[in-house]
């Protein structure tokens, strides 16, 4: 008999509709401050430094951790070998180094004395990364020019595939969706902590010696990233569950500002990643999520660093706060706020020094800001400007939202919960000067300041321009009419150009935050308003890797492709969306050169394929994909799967190759425009013209 996917997965829906007993469907859910807890009564969770290592055995791009071999299934980026036309000289300017880290399944404490079956990164057992696993995962710190090694095993029971949201970096270590880490394999993630090139043009050679290339652009040197699982339909689903962490990157302009006294020491006591990220419990203590949603999934528990509603002590100083909207879809407006109602008091703004990757040109004060799934501010908060009397301080969401269609507005009559208390200490903190002469917590950057430079694009380097069209289709979404499949390139952007974006929100009352993989986007305009409009957002006026569409707006935006080819994706951050195929791939490839995806064949369809892609067979086995089929985690919690039927005929859902039992990887048997549902069917007229 032959694996049936449409048939396995109506079997499967239908023996859950009458169960109606998976916890994740949510059906138990409970509501408010729960489990006994009361807010702010735990404290605040620093995710711990996953440390470096000088080796690994064995060593990364060696016979014994190629592309198909036991140690490491998945291989390594071609760029990791000098002799890769990308790769340069510099690159290896200092001495390589190594993190091993792992998913795990295991307890997570959302509340004290509650053990909640979760994910969560770890940095490996018995090596020099060694970390107990944590939500956030563990804190990565890398250096500008110091490549490393990230040497992942996935040992959860689902499909997997890291993404470093914000990083400049190849194709295989970027974590598109089906270049996965599979159940209990292996992956070299390569990051070798570039920029891209401030001379890079279509004009330069490829390969281009470094003085052709010409120096890194400072402005697109990264300083705040974070790293999630991006696997294929189940994102929504792993991230929900905990599958997320930062890394945070310097380079010499970061290290001067911290020996100058400017900004706080990297990571130390008043340098803080705070991710912010809701979810709904079950009565059992489990996470509830339902697969089948696609609008994007709400909780009602305000968590800060995996802990509800905690407390943080703070001296009345500066802080740096790295702040991530980790949520699956759910907007915040952030506020201060002495008093945790709905009327502020004692407000004092957010000094924005950096937005999403980069830090920006000009430290700017924001007295409350917008930050929508995936964003990422980067700002200080001085504490010494609350008075005296003021010893509670809260950081409040007044963004009240009810679903996953949009958020109903700011609205702090709504909503104005608190979600992190600061606790006001008196007094000199107490320790060594983190930085030799400078006093804890006094460091001098104030409003106005420069903070890095930044390098405007032209729109006479533009060389095409191309439209993308964000919309809902069959309870599904869509790009430009199209689900997306893996094995289609959408766009084939000339290596090294610049290019003009526009992206349109088509999805009526919907709104969708738009994330672009390996380079940042610089809007040029948002619904008509250009950048010297007094509406035009203050936080695109520099890079952002992430543009919020409200519904029917539209974004106009220049963007390059450096350094990599593909393929990259960009794709809708509610992340619900994005699993239900709001997304795109694109390609940049040198003048003739074709992409690697044709529309149907794997990424395994011949060697270089299958280096780039890390995946040595397309002959995956359908059962152990979640969204495809039923899997039982470590917990005993049954999950799956994620399709709906009526979807099947639209394309939706995992290619698979396998017919009888055997696999036939080039049998033609997907069409991702979802007109070919047989092997006998016809090539559909777009592919044979390709």
């Amino acid at each position: 008999m032959s694996i049936n996917r449409r048939a396995l997965l109506k079997g499967a829906l239908a023996a859950g509709v009458v169960g109606a007993t998976n916890p994740f469907i949510g059906n138990r859910r409970v509501e408010g401050g729960m489990f006994g807890y009361q807010p702010f009564t735990q404290p605040f969770f620093k995710p711990p430094v996953i440390n470096k290592g000088s080796s690994l055995d064995p060593m990364p791009g060696t016979p014994e951790a190629s592309l198909g071999s036991d140690a490491v299934y998945h291989g390594v980026a071609p760029e990791f070998y000098p002799d890769h036309p990308a790769h340069l000289p510099d690159w290896d300017s200092l001495p390589e180094k190594y993190w091993e880290l792992e998913a795990v399944e295991g307890p997570w404490q959302f509340f004290p004395g509650v053990d909640t079956p979760a994910f969560a990164y770890r940095g490996k057992p018995g090596t020099a990364s060694a970390t107990p696993p944590s939500f956030p995962g563990p804190t990565f710190l890398a250096r500008q020019g110091e490549p490393t090694v990230v040497r992942y095993t996935n040992l959860t029971s689902v499909e997997t595939s890291v993404h470093l949201h914000g990083d400049h970096g190849p194709a295989h270590s970027d974590g598109s969706p089906d270049f996965y880490v599979l159940q209990d394999k292996t992956r070299d993630y390569y990051y070798p902590n570039v920029g891209p090139r401030l001379n890079a043009t279509p004009e330069v050679p490829f390969p281009a010696t470094v003085e052709e290339a010409g120096p890194y652009e400072v402005a697109h040197l990264p300083t705040t990233m974070w790293y999630h699982d991006h696997a294929m339909d189940v994102t929504g689903f792993t991230v929900n569950r905990g599958l997320a962490g930062f890394y945070l990157s310097e380079d010499d302009l970061e290290v001067q500002h911290q020996q100058n006294g400017f900004l706080p020491k990297l990571y130390g006591d008043f340098d803080h990643v705070l991710a912010l990220k809701d979810f709904k419990f079950n009565n059992d203590g489990t996470l509830a999520y339902d697969l089948l949603d696609h609008n994007g999934h709400i909780g009602d528990v305000k968590t800060a660093n995996g802990r509800a509603q905690p407390y943080m002590e703070v001296y009345r100083r500066k802080y740096r706060f790295r702040i991530l909207n980790a949520c699956n879809a759910r907007y915040l407006h952030l506020r201060l706020n002495s008093s945790k109602g709905k009327n502020q008091k004692d407000g004092i703004p957010f000094l924005m020094i950096g937005k999403d990757t980069w830090e920006i040109p000009e430290a700017t004060d924001l007295e409350s800001f917008t930050i929508c799934p995936g964003e990422r501010f980067d700002v200080i908060i001085d504490f010494s400007q609350l008075p005296e009397d003021v010893d509670t301080y809260y950081l409040q969401n007044i963004m009240h939202q009810t679903d996953g269609r949009k958020p109903k507005g700011i609205r702090p009559k709504k909503e104005h919960a608190a979600w992190l208390q600061f606790r006001l200490l008196d007094g000199d903190p107490p320790g060594p000067q983190e930085i030799e002469g400078v006093e804890n917590g006094v460091y001098s950057v104030s409003a106005g300041d420069p903070v890095r430079e930044y390098h405007a694009y032209s729109n006479d380097e533009v060389v095409a321009t191309r439209v993308f069209d964000f919309s809902r289709k069959h309870g599904a979404w869509v790009v430009n009419d199209k689900y997306y499949s893996p094995r289609r390139t959408d766009a084939v952007p000339l290596l090294n150009s610049c290019e003009r974006w526009i992206f349109k929100n088509g999805g009526g009352g919907w709104y969708h935050p738009i994330h672009v993989h390996l380079e940042g986007l610089q809007v040029q305009s948002i619904d008509g308003k250009d950048r010297d409009h007094p509406e035009f957002p203050v936080q695109y006026r520099w890079n952002t890797d992430l543009i919020n569409l409200e519904g029917g707006e539209e974004a106009v935006c220049l963007i390059k492709f450096r350094t990599f080819k593909g393929p990259f994706v960009c794709h809708c951050h509610i992340i619900e969306h994005e699993d239900m195929r709001m997304m795109f791939t694109f390609d940049p490839r040198e003048t003739g050169e074709e992409s690697m995806n044709d529309g149907i064949r794997n990424h395994a369809w011949n060697e270089e394929a299958a280096l780039q892609s890390g995946m040595p067979t397309g002959c995956i086995d359908p059962h152990k994909l979640l969204f495809d089929h039923e899997q039982t985690l470590a917990s005993g919690e049954v999950v799956g799967p994620g399709d709906v039927p009526q979807l099947e005929e639209e394309g939706v859902g995992f290619p698979g190759d396998f017919h009888d039992n055997v696999c036939e990887p080039d049998s033609g048997d997907w069409d991702p425009e979802g007109n070919q549902l047989t092997n006998d069917s016809p090539i559909p007229e777009e592919q044979e013209d390709r």
